[in-house]
């Protein structure tokens, strides 16, 4: 792994690391949990069994099981053969959404396919598939990393129209998202400064006029910055979770006895599950979450790190990368931090798209972790 750090000690076991699996398994069964405890209420004010959200989410769990066994033995070698191919795969499923019959509208935004009963968010599956893009890019280009022309011109524009698709599509967090998990791994590439500094001048003025020329994402910032404007309309949202974030205090009401979740939390059960989660386990609950998020990311940094080979390096890095960000933004638009952005929380928002893409995240990770005869682990040591 590139970013200043040095490899010292041979690391020859082949083992995945078991740490990483009790984690994901721990995320998967508290993210259950927690959306049925926050969903019940929701479910049960649109004439729906109490279970309806949660069996939902189960439905996609053989899915999610296949995905992640596929990913998580699948050979790297193998793997690399497959990135071409799940790229275009994944560019062509963002123009699905703009095809009468196909696409899905809900709320002005044209982001999900239907197959069946069932909805898809192509812009959460191509999110994986440019990381896996991205490190094998990287990985071929890295002793030349320095002639952007040729190394760095190639990712950026698959990259670009990855975001615009998804910018088009009416989800303008998701290609924020996007854009800031691509920005990463660029840096763990270490391309050059020039080239952050060339595209900062392009993209800062593009993103302000995007947001000013819609009256949409207008009245979100006006509604984040001054949250007493307009309190039911462009406040609604984060003035109902932070009441319930708030009611929590330290011990919290219980798994199930919150009673905000039932009121005063819209989508409680996708983009505010956090806020009713907070409620019911207070704040060593919240405490406990973010130490359990936390391990699992240091185990996923510590893959990238542990591996000297740079595609499954760059690859462990920026899924870890990823799904961190995702966490972090939806953590932050639920205490007010940043606007209301629509980004899930991987493993407790209902949704399969988000679950699916965790899903084949953990299972990456996994593989990754494995080894191979001949990488090394870290001992972490700065450069002088």
């Amino acid at each position: 792994m590139s970013a200043g750090f040095e490899v010292e000690r041979t690391y020859t076991g082949r083992g995945g690391d078991t740490s990483l699996l009790a984690a994901s398994a721990l995320l998967f069964g508290t993210g259950l949990a927690v959306l049925y405890s926050a969903s019940y209420g929701y479910a049960l004010s649109l004439q729906m069994s109490a279970a309806h959200f949660l069996l939902r989410q189960l439905g996609y769990a053989p899915l999610a099981l296949m995905v992640f066994l596929a990913c998580a033995f699948l050979p790297a070698e193998r793997l690399k053969s497959l990135v071409k191919p799940l790229t275009l795969l994944a560019l062509a499923a963002l123009v699905l959404p703009f095809i009468p019959g196909i696409g899905v509208s809900r709320n002005g935004a044209t982001r999900w396919i239907g197959i069946g009963s069932r909805t898809f968010q192509p812009s959460q599956i191509f999110r994986i598939a440019l990381v896996l893009y991205l490190a094998h890019i990287f990985s071929k280009k890295s002793e030349r990393i320095g002639d952007v022309v040729n190394s760095a011109l190639p990712p950026l524009v698959i990259t670009s129209l990855g975001a615009l698709l998804i910018f088009l599509q009416n989800d303008f967090s998701s290609a924020v998202i996007l854009v800031l998990v691509a920005a990463a791994l660029f840096w763990a590439a270490e391309v050059p400064v020039r080239f952050f500094a060339a595209l900062g001048t392009i993209l800062l003025p593009l993103t302000a006029l995007s947001v000013l020329t819609s009256d949409f994402r207008l009245r979100r910032i006006i509604g984040f910055l001054y949250p007493g404007y307009e309190p039911t309309a462009l406040g609604y949202q984060v003035n109902g979770s932070l009441r319930a974030i708030r009611a929590g205090g330290f011990w919290g009401k219980g798994l199930g006895l919150g009673t905000l979740k039932l009121t005063s939390i819209p989508e409680v059960q996708s983009d505010f599950v956090f806020s009713a989660f907070a409620e019911e386990a207070g704040f060593l609950g919240v405490l406990a979450f973010l130490g359990l998020w936390g391990f699992f990311l240091w185990r996923g940094y510590r893959t990238a790190f542990r591996n000297e080979d740079r595609f499954r390096s760059y690859l462990a890095f920026g899924l870890s990368t990823s799904l961190g960000i995702q966490v972090l933004v939806n953590i932050a638009v639920a205490a007010g931090a940043l606007p209301a952005t629509g980004i899930a929380l991987p493993f407790y928002s209902a949704g399969g798209s988000s679950f699916l893409e965790a899903a084949a995240a953990c299972g990456l990770l996994y593989n990754l972790s494995r080894g191979a005869p001949g990488t090394r682990a870290d001992t972490e040591v700065p450069h002088e």
